[in-house]
């Protein structure tokens, strides 16, 4: 789960997110929405919301990402957020965490290799999928500390692809 600040309507406010595959959940107050991504490619996508009475809404949005500092535009609305760092209390991986993929998805490509030195937003891995294909980023400067894949392997949503610790500040 990743937790984000989000400045709405200059109010700043937290909200937590859950991807699996194609689904959001998203948290905000103890009220939870259940989002469905329609398409993404590098910046824009399509969300899909089904409102308790079933009927469904769809949202287009384009992003840019600086580091951790974040801008969304959502039906000509322009957002600020940034992603909150939370350390897993206890063992866990190792690691700062782990980059999985959103969707089912084939490895086309490996461009980094363990003990790399990545900066945030530098492409990790590319994966295919329905005939598009997704980068995996860095979402922060750190060190490759493991890849769990290889190219032509078949991936499912939310497995540890790759293992990135963050670097020292």
């Amino acid at each position: 789960m990743a937790q984000i600040k989000i400045n709405l309507n200059n109010e700043e406010t937290e909200l937590d997110l859950l991807r699996q595959g194609d689904h959001l959940r998203v948290t905000r107050d103890g009220q939870t929405a259940e989002l469905q991504i329609l398409h993404a490619d590098e910046a824009v996508f399509v969300i899909g919301i089904e409102r308790p009475d079933g009927t469904r809404h769809c949202i287009r949005a384009a992003a840019h990402v600086d580091g951790d500092k974040r801008q969304l535009w959502v039906n000509g609305r322009s957002f600020t957020y940034e992603r909150v760092r939370q350390r897993a209390a206890g063992g866990g991986s190792g690691g700062d965490g782990s980059l999985a993929a959103s969707i089912p998805a084939v490895v086309s490509e490996i461009l980094v290799n363990v003990g790399d030195t990545v900066s945030s937003g530098d492409k990790l891995i590319l994966l295919e999928s329905m005939k598009m294909i997704i980068p995996i980023q860095a979402p922060h400067d750190g060190v490759v500390t493991a890849v769990n894949c290889a190219a032509g392997d078949s991936v499912q949503a939310g497995v540890p692809l790759i293992e990135l610790e963050e670097s020292g500040e």
